[in-house]
């Protein structure tokens, strides 16, 4: 979930990624896309907000969001033992290959629930072999445990596929320039980015730059650059030792003050505070 349009990498044969994410505090993911289609499901507790296309919804226990293929959404979340959220990607490729009409006509159409009763049976379904799925994550399989859960992959795509989508309605492609600008961020965000000059570069004024990527992404783009260098800064201090001041310099900050403000302003903690936590919930 952390960039614009993340390059996932699935298995040869099983269509399906699952992630369990590890229990490390407040975790912010700034709007992104991808091919993939994105299921979030809340295992336990209520752990924050998921924003899709600019509707935002409460996480809740047992909630199952579909986020179809290039939909802009994003995370601002809390996760701990007690707020457990897991992730299921699915291959897009594998989808245009094995379901090219339901690719073509239909859509995911799944958020929080079920709109219909008759709709409960399967979803049940899909809530099971979820839990299912999740217990495979972290361990080494047999042959014969990757055929179970290759599967259980096929079987959950199409009890989605046969009980939740609808025609397709207007096209909500993202514009290019918008794709490419975001890219353009998460490729360049450790450099010194003037937007005046990003501007430029697409033949724009800033204001028209800024009023455009704004109606897409629901911030300016110097905020949105900035809430990123802070997302990149959060995985840094979670996944290494590195000092502040090189975080600080390695996410794109100018100096280590403005980092400090712009992470405080975002996790209501300072990154030192932040890394205790992250290492408390470890033990």
């Amino acid at each position: 979930m952390s960039t614009p349009m993340e390059l996932l990498e699935f298995d040869y044969v099983n269509p399906i990624k699952c992630i369990y994410h590890r229990p490390i505090g407040r975790k912010f993911v700034v709007p992104h896309w991808h091919e993939a289609v994105e299921i979030t499901y809340i295992v336990k507790g209520d752990p924050g907000t998921i924003c899709i296309e600019g509707h935002e919804y409460q996480l809740e226990q047992g909630d199952l969001y579909v986020i179809n293929s290039r939909l802009i959404h994003s995370f601002d979340t809390f996760i701990d033992y007690d707020q457990r959220v897991l992730t299921i990607l699915i291959d897009y490729d594998w989808l245009r290959h094995c379901l090219p009409k339901t690719v073509r006509n239909k859509e995911f159409d799944l958020i929080k629930a079920p709109k219909k009763a008759s709709q409960m049976p399967a979803f049940a379904e899909l809530i099971d072999l979820i839990n299912k799925m999740g217990d495979f994550q972290g361990h080494d399989i047999t042959e014969d445990n990757h055929l179970h859960q290759l599967s259980m992959a096929v079987e959950f795509i199409s009890i989605l596929a046969k009980n939740f989508t609808v025609d397709k309605d207007t096209p909500r492609e993202i514009p290019d320039v918008i794709a490419q600008i975001i890219t353009e961020f998460h490729s360049e965000y450790r450099d010194d980015i003037q937007m005046s000059d990003m501007a430029k570069r697409y033949n724009y004024s800033y204001a028209y730059f800024s009023k455009m990527f704004k109606k897409y992404l629901g911030m300016s783009p110097k905020k949105y650059l900035t809430l990123l260098r802070v997302q990149k800064a959060a995985e840094l201090i979670e996944n290494t030792n590195d000092k502040f001041t090189k975080i600080a310099s390695d996410t794109g900050f100018p100096d280590e003050k403005s980092f400090y403000a712009a992470f405080k302003e975002k996790y209501q903690q300072t990154p030192l505070e932040y890394r205790k936590k992250i290492k408390a919930l470890a033990i």
